[in-house]
């Protein structure tokens, strides 16, 4: 895959969730900071129905490059298009350069 400067048309923003512990050691996300904003390319990869016997869920993939960064971690959360999508695999860079970055996301989609 080839990426360039002038592909990177959606904006895209990283928010990091903040991993508070309570008294008894459990795990709590209270709130979420915002990491950074990025120009980026998104591409749907994928879209996944599953309609088993107690529920219904929709899923889209989406492959998002964005130009090299060291900060970003599996557990981030992408803001695109008022959508939130989780990572579902750790930053990779594309290529293996430290070029652009590529982020694995997962829209779940939830009907009324």
């Amino acid at each position: 895959m080839r990426v360039s400067m002038s592909e990177l048309r959606h904006r895209i923003t990283l928010l990091r969730p903040v991993m508070d512990a309570d008294d008894e050691g459990n795990i709590l996300s209270s709130s979420v900071h915002e990491i950074a904003k990025a120009w980026a390319l998104v591409l749907p990869f994928a879209a996944k129905i599953s309609d088993g016997y107690a529920e219904k869920v929709q899923e889209v993939d989406y492959r998002i490059v964005i130009r090299y960064r060291t900060d970003a971690r599996v557990t981030d959360i992408v803001v695109w298009n008022g959508k939130r999508l989780t990572l579902i695999a750790p930053p990779y860079p594309l290529g293996g350069k430290k070029r652009w970055l590529v982020l694995e996301c997962r829209e779940l989609v939830e009907d009324g």
